[in-house]
């Protein structure tokens, strides 16, 4: 897949949400991003962020008081503490009471999209920008350092506390250390990365690119373990359970692999584009695809259950406190939660 192509479904769905905003009506058809905490979930829904209780999905607090066209709201919220960290598509970065959902600072340095959440590490804010820049701040807001790259930074990026792992358009994974921002190594890969790493145990860094390509890297040295193919491009991040890697992609495979070597386990065709995150949820693994189907995987790869919503599942999953979260683009409801079971405990319904 080149960029232009990825840039055009992106120009799609800012357009779409654009016009619904327009017609006062609240629309669902935003690629957007989901997080939570013990006690709330909070996700961007077009044009705010809105903040739910996790046990009823009733509305606590949205986020601007006034949504504007102007602001769009890709990136799911970051949550830091007594705060959540979020940037829209104009490039503004803001961090959020989470409480209340009262603004405390803002961050206007960047000139480009904040497309993925921001990380928080070690009390400082990694926010990787569509300028191909990273921004490191503190938890007030106030620049620390930054990073500046060759093309834009979409994907989150990982640490180990000590060394910032982030994926590039422009092919390269680089490491950054965490402290002052200098650059310790990077590694060329075969094509563009927007889907986020994943970081093991033992600090092997997996991650997938456009060219169908999922690799293994030394976290030390960017030295390649090694790299299989697979039959798509691969937008998201790896999921692990056990001793297997699980990663869906473009062509609507789910690929099993054995994280030792990349060796091929399993492939699960769903005969489409599995473009989002998996999640592991408790002992099984969840992923959600283009036709709207949420598909729950035994550790043998083996169906438990299967949903079907109305809209296409594009983002990134999250199950946490025993809700699994599930955002539709261009479905009748912008954010559902299922139990571990599949029973649907609540959804979301904008309010007029």
């Amino acid at each position: 897949m080149k960029i232009n192509r990825i840039l055009v479904v992106l120009s799609i769905l800012v357009f779409g949400i654009i016009l619904t905003s327009c017609t006062g009506v609240s629309a669902t058809n935003s690629w957007a991003g989901v997080s939570a905490n013990d006690t709330a979930v909070f996700f961007t829904n077009n044009t705010s962020i809105v903040a739910l209780k996790a046990d009823t999905g009733t509305q606590i607090w949205s986020y601007p008081e006034k949504p504007a066209a102007s602001r769009i709201f890709f990136a799911a919220p970051a949550v830091a503490g007594d705060q959540v960290v979020v940037g829209d598509y104009s490039g503004l970065l803001v961090g959020l009471g989470v409480r209340d959902g009262k603004e405390l600072w803002q961050f206007t340095g960047a000139k480009g999209r904040y497309v993925d959440s921001p990380l928080v590490v070690n009390n400082t804010i990694i926010a990787q920008n569509a300028d191909a820049n990273i921004y490191a701040l503190n938890l007030t807001g106030n620049l620390q350092w930054t990073f500046k790259g060759t093309e834009a930074f979409w994907a989150t990026p990982v640490s180990d506390g000590t060394t910032v792992f982030a994926p590039s358009l422009d092919h390269n994974l680089y490491a950054i250390d965490l402290a002052n921002g200098t650059l310790k190594w990077k590694a060329v890969l075969d094509s563009s990365i927007v889907g986020r790493p994943y970081l093991a145990a033992d600090g092997t860094i997996y991650l997938g690119s456009l060219g169908k390509t999922l690799y293994a890297i030394d976290s030390a040295d960017g030295s390649i373990k090694w790299k299989q193919t697979l039959g798509g491009g691969i937008w998201s991040a790896p999921v692990a359970l056990g001793d297997n890697l699980y990663v869906g992609d473009q062509s609507g495979k789910i690929n099993v692999l054995k994280s030792a070597d990349g060796s091929t386990v399993q492939t699960i065709d769903l005969a489409s584009a599995v473009l989002g995150s998996g999640a592991v949820m408790n002992d099984q693994i969840v992923f959600g695809d283009e036709k709207g189907e949420i598909i729950v995987l035994t550790q043998e790869g083996q169906r438990a259950w299967t949903r079907t919503l109305t809209g296409k599942l594009y983002s990134n999953l999250v199950f946490a406190s025993g809700h699994l979260y599930v955002l539709p683009t261009k479905g009748d409801k912008p954010l559902y939660a299922y139990d571990a079971n599949g029973n649907e405990n609540w959804d979301y319904t904008p309010s007029k």
